[in-house]
């Protein structure tokens, strides 16, 4: 099956689902998200992109959900426009002192808080993390491009259990979360199973501290021109936190990776943290600064090599009615592709709306 027929038989599983349950309609959840951004300004290419995003969520039996998440997007760098399954997962909950989560599917990937915030409606900001979409500069030639943290959605299973102040997860799952592997696409990477853990505690509501680890292989011998290491490892950790106190949310995270190369190692480290502000009932103000870099050893002349990127964008938002939301900012950024500071104004219009 191609991805478009993959894609519109999604659709209409999702679209039926209210019929198919409506004599039980709380058992049926929907919502849905359509955003759009134009930019002005930046000295490198940047298209307009715009995105579509749907959820679907099905009680099946007792605690248990089948989850559903169809996208399609614009990217910016090129334009083109990608079809994706961020979700198709059965998820068991069970309640209790202890609860407990099983999840086995496409679902998100079980490593990073900037995922968390990788739709429209819960970006404060209009640009999605760099984090996730920044590819890494390619220390080696016939290697596969990688991020910080891929915006990932792999196949896996995954477990979750969390008491009154604490939570844990672990996972087993198909790919790198630096590299990610898509649902749809015709040059796909080869299934590498990767392993993920974490953990968090929550003192009071509003404050949560969490970390987590994952290593697994990133790219396989097969893939690489140069096959003296076999398959390359990656292993990454991650410490993130939140922090929402009356009109205020302050988030941020930060990472250690390193990735096997033929005749050395590279490490990619950095982060973000962001705040928002909510100034009245409609406005709210944000800022995100991103910060990362990356070292490694030139194979040609054995020289250790540094390179950075930073971003900061600081947005203002207008919620012209619940469902629909209005956002600008100002944002520059230096590094990896961008040698100089690059300055742009970008504008966004998102509509979020829960249907069932």
């Amino acid at each position: 099956m191609d991805a478009a027929r993959a894609i519109r038989l999604g659709l209409i599983l999702v679209v039926l689902s209210p019929q198919l349950v409506a004599a039980q309609t709380s058992r049926f959840a929907l919502d849905a998200v359509a955003a759009a951004d134009v930019d002005y300004g930046s000295q490198v290419t940047r298209h307009s992109t715009a995105w579509f995003d749907l959820f679907g969520a099905v009680r099946i039996a007792d605690n248990l959900d089948l989850r559903v998440r169809p996208v399609v997007f614009r990217r910016a760098f090129d334009g083109s426009w990608q079809t994706q399954m961020y979700e198709l997962a059965l998820r068991y909950e069970r309640p209790g002192k202890i609860g407990l989560r099983f999840d086995a599917g496409q679902f998100t990937s079980p490593m990073g808080l900037s995922l968390l915030e990788n739709r429209p409606d819960k970006n404060p900001v209009v640009s999605p993390h760099s984090t996730l979409y920044l590819p890494v500069p390619r220390y080696e030639a016939g290697t596969p491009s990688t991020n910080l943290l891929a915006a990932a959605y792999p196949l896996g299973a995954k477990v979750s259990v969390s008491g009154a102040k604490w939570d844990a997860r672990a996972a087993v799952i198909d790919s790198s979360p630096v590299r990610g592997r898509p649902f749809f696409g015709d040059n796909k990477p080869p299934r590498m199973a990767n392993v993920v853990a974490g953990f968090g505690v929550t003192p009071y509501i509003g404050l949560r501290f969490g970390v987590a680890i994952a290593a697994g292989d990133y790219a396989a011998e097969q893939e690489v021109r140069n096959k003296s290491r076999g398959d390359r490892r990656a292993t990454l950790a991650q410490v993130e936190g939140e922090w929402a106190f009356r009109y205020t949310r302050i988030a941020g995270e930060f990472l250690w990776t390193g990735r096997e190369l033929a005749t050395s190692d590279s490490k990619v480290n950095g982060g973000w943290i962001e705040i928002t502000q909510t100034v009245h009932p409609r406005v709210f103000l944000a800022t995100r600064y991103d910060d990362q870099w990356t070292e490694w050893t030139s194979v040609p002349d054995n020289a250790d090599r540094h390179e950075t990127y930073r971003r900061v964008e600081t947005c203002v938002g207008f919620r012209l009615m619940p469902e629909l939301t209005l956002r600008a900012s100002y944002m520059t950024r230096k590094g990896y592709v961008v040698g100089f500071w690059d300055d742009q104004f970008l504008a966004s219009i998102v509509v979020a709306k829960r249907i069932k």
